[in-house]
């Protein structure tokens, strides 16, 4: 029962992780000034927790499921880190843009997007096949 609850858990955390993600990559390519300063709140009030949340029941959940001697959790935890650090870059971009007076879109900010969601599938994939 203890399982199936974080399990739970840890999905919802992950949609408000990835879908806040999501919503700064597209604000970063189409940057509207007035749109940048709540989002960088909601990045802190609800995005960062959950990607905090997430992580500790990623761990909780390979203790308890017995997953940390599968060969195929090595690479998804470094892929979880990866994403993890692509939204620390993210929030890095939205900071420097709300600072800016002028805000244009800014090199680079085109590959947040479908960098962050390959690093999903890729997740989603080691998850479910378990190769």
């Amino acid at each position: 029962m203890l399982y199936e609850l974080a399990k739970a858990a840890h999905l919802v955390s992950l949609f408000a992780w990835i879908g806040g993600m999501v919503v700064v990559a597209v604000a970063l390519r189409h940057p509207a000034p007035a749109h940048l300063r709540p989002l960088k709140a909601y990045d802190r009030a609800v995005t960062t927790p959950a990607m905090i949340l997430a992580l500790a029941l990623g761990i909780l959940l390979g203790v308890l499921g017995g997953w940390f001697q599968s060969a195929w959790l090595g690479p998804k935890i470094l892929l979880v880190l990866v994403l993890a650090g692509l939204h620390g870059a993210l929030v890095g971009r939205l900071r420097r843009a709300t600072w800016e007076d002028e805000v244009g879109p800014a090199r680079g900010n085109r590959l947040f997007l479908p960098a962050g969601l390959a690093l999903v599938v890729a997740i989603v994939l080691l998850v479910v096949l378990k190769p």
